[in-house]
């Protein structure tokens, strides 16, 4: 690609991409979605969320490289690596709530780490990048759906020192294009899930699905009302791509998200039935688990208007379809483990 950074991305034979965290539950969807594409790939994944399991190591076009972004060891590895690309997805992060909340040091740390060492290597070497945020960002949530413009708001209890070190990251990255001149994208994915997503990770659906398929109970925390929206990983894959193929999303937070709102409480029913078990539904408060300094959010859906309007993207499979795929994936992965 020479020296400059193109204003756009064309995904395919000619593109060489670098997805960090492409090992990852959203990165090697969207590795899987680049390679039918035509493109080479490069994945950096220092695979403590990810897996090898969840990439296709022998295609010849997919090179893959186990270390972690943000370590000072490997600063050359990692501006080498965008130097060689056409364009940079970076996804690596530290994944949920409870983590989180558990080690507020680590993972802010982590976040800013990684992706100050990514951006500064965009920024010398002119390389487009799409930073995946996070919904974590706008807080406690609303009572209608959120849209970009909203505040982004965070105090001092544990679980917003994600939220805070991605919401920093947003701003150096809209740096690299408002001072800079260098195409960048902030997409800020809200619950995404599907085939490859972990109950490791303490994400509700995999969580649900894990209990149900071992008749434990699924734990539903508080009066189970809240609501979130949840999107097929495959159709959040799509809108990457799509984000990053658009001039007029540069430097701007877009929403990445599903459309069909759902309660937690009823999302537990969806799932016992789907999975056709008899395992039992239990309330629980939230603090409970987590203890008293907890930042319990209520509402969270996304208001997806500007990324349909400006590139076409809809999701087009069901809440119900994320929730057969993610069962069909965890029998399987229990059959052969």
């Amino acid at each position: 690609m020479g020296n400059h950074s193109a204003s756009m991305v064309e995904f395919g034979p000619q593109t060489h991409v670098l997805v960090t965290g492409g090992a990852g539950f959203l990165g090697s969807a969207l590795v899987d979605l680049l390679l039918s594409r035509n493109c080479s790939v490069t994945v950096v994944d220092d695979l403590s969320n990810g897996s090898l399991r969840n990439l296709a190591v022998k295609d010849p076009r997919l090179t893959v490289r186990t270390f972690r972004i943000g370590d000072p060891t490997f600063s050359a590895t990692v501006h080498e690596e965008v130097r060689q690309a056409d364009a940079v997805f970076h996804l690596a992060s530290p994944i949920g709530v409870q983590l989180a909340h558990q080690e507020r040091f680590a993972v802010t740390r982590s976040i800013i780490e990684s992706g100050f060492a990514v951006i500064e290597a965009c920024r010398y070497h002119r390389r487009p990048l799409l930073f995946t945020s996070s919904s974590e960002v706008y807080g406690s949530g609303r009572d209608r759906p959120i849209i970009e413009a909203d505040p982004v708001t965070t105090d001092l209890r544990p679980r917003w020192g994600y939220a805070a070190a991605k919401a920093a990251i947003e701003h150096l990255v809209a740096g690299l294009f408002f001072e800079f001149g260098i195409p960048t994208w902030i997409v800020r994915p809200f619950n995404m899930a599907g085939p490859r997503q972990s109950p490791a990770t303490g994400l509700v659906l995999p969580v649900f699905v894990h209990a149900a398929l071992k008749g434990e109970p699924l734990i539903v925390h508080d009066d189970g009302e809240q609501r979130r929206a949840f999107l097929h990983v495959a159709d959040a894959a799509e809108g990457l791509l799509l984000v990053m193929q658009s001039r007029s999303l540069h430097g701007r937070p877009v929403n990445l998200g599903g459309s069909e709102p759902v309660q937690i409480g009823n999302l537990a029913k969806m799932v016992v039935d789907a999975a056709k078990t008899n395992a039992p539904i239990v309330m629980k408060p939230s603090n409970a688990v987590y203890g008293d300094r907890f930042a319990v959010t209520y509402d969270r859906v996304p208001d997806t208007n500007l990324l349909t309007t400006v590139t076409g993207w809809r999701a087009v499979r069901s809440t119900r379809q994320t929730i057969l795929d993610c069962i069909e994936h965890m029998r399987i992965e229990r059959v052969t483990a």
